[in-house]
């Protein structure tokens, strides 16, 4: 049965809004831009600087470095007021010290949207004004929009060596993380009994530099850490190919690009475990997003954050071998109020 969905703008039917060649296309493959990860989503979308396992490779390829151990996560999201279904799997492994391979899965499904002849407004008037949008009672059918990406990541870890004043035996690491995705896109409208197929490749680029601040003699670990991160994302000129188009109808796909800095405390303040990050995303436009993490008795985590403007919430649960995490965010659209994951390590 179809369900009633107004016209949500890019998310949803974005490639339906096709424009004169002579127009910038700005919603090509804009999955890409759908966060993942429940712990980055809870606090700002500022994942560019949180590691944690293969899913982290979305916001920074570099970022699965850090992992010592084999790690699997599942998540799944109900987007936009349910408008929208998401589905996320990752594996990373570290073949070999300081070499970690994995790949990670996302599908973005919509459920039937209503098909209209025409709108009124442009889609940016839409999305803010409902009375514009469509109401189901003059709709000439229904279609989907799916979009799917594989990312197939190799991260790399550096031990950079750090001059000491002499006597000084403290262990204060700097690390540089590099890593690559290699992605593939595609994507599956079907307007009337058609279906249309688009696809794309495309790479990422992510470096990482921890910088251990303070040492812990007793628990024997860094106690303070800083960490910068950066993102290049879709660097290589490339454009979404669709099928069977009469006019030959190609989408190019924009650069976009993340920076961030996270600063980690274990050193028991206020009994526990704080985490603090910055972010910039720079796309069409500049966004800043800022999260803060609390976790007490190295097992229960609060998390909170903004992203451009939007709060984001959240709160996880960690043993060493199993993480459950939960995110509920403020979305333009409407309220995403729930995504869950579930990730073991072994």
């Amino acid at each position: 049965m179809s369900r009633l969905r107004p016209s949500v703008s890019w998310i949803l039917s974005a490639a339906c809004f096709f424009t004169a060649a002579a127009q910038d296309i700005r919603y090509a493959v804009e999955l890409n831009h759908v966060p993942v990860e429940c712990r980055s989503v809870a606090m700002g979308n500022t994942g560019v600087v949180l590691p944690r396992n293969g899913t982290t490779a979305f916001w920074n390829a570099s970022l699965p470095a850090y992992s010592t151990t084999y790690d699997i996560a599942l998540e799944g999201a109900k987007l936009y007021g349910n408008l929208a279904d998401l589905g996320v799997a990752s594996l990373s492994a570290p073949v070999q010290e300081g070499l970690n391979l994995g790949a990670l899965y996302t599908g973005f499904f919509s459920g039937d949207i209503l098909e209209q002849d025409t709108l009124q407004g442009e889609p940016l008037e839409r999305l803010y004004n409902p009375d514009l949008r469509a109401t189901g009672n003059d709709a000439t059918g229904v279609f989907t929009n799916n979009q799917h990406r594989v990312q197939v990541f190799v991260a790399r870890l550096f031990n950079l060596p750090v001059p000491r004043p002499s006597g000084y035996s403290l262990p204060m690491p700097v690390d540089l993380a590099a890593g690559l995705n290699f992605k593939y896109f595609w994507q599956t409208m079907t307007p009337g009994d058609d279906v249309r197929m688009g696809f794309n490749v495309n790479l990422d680029f992510g470096a990482a530099l921890s910088i251990g601040a303070d040492y812990d003699l007793e628990a024997q670990e860094i106690s303070r850490r800083i960490l910068l991160g950066m993102a290049i994302r879709d660097f290589l000129p490339t454009e979404v190919v669709w099928l069977h188009s009469n006019d030959g109808y190609r989408e190019p796909v924009d650069l976009s690009q993340y920076y961030g800095v996270s600063y980690c405390d274990k050193t028991g303040f206020l009994k526990g475990n704080w985490t603090l990050t910055f972010a910039l995303h720079n796309s069409y436009t500049t966004s800043v997003h800022a999260g803060i993490e609390a976790e007490f008795w190295d097992l229960v985590a609060f998390r909170a954050g903004v992203s451009d403007r939007i709060p984001t919430l959240g709160a996880g649960i960690r043993t060493d071998v199993l993480y459950l995490d939960y995110a509920f965010t403020f979305d333009e659209l409407d309220f995403s109020p729930l995504r869950l994951s579930l990730g073991f390590s072994f």
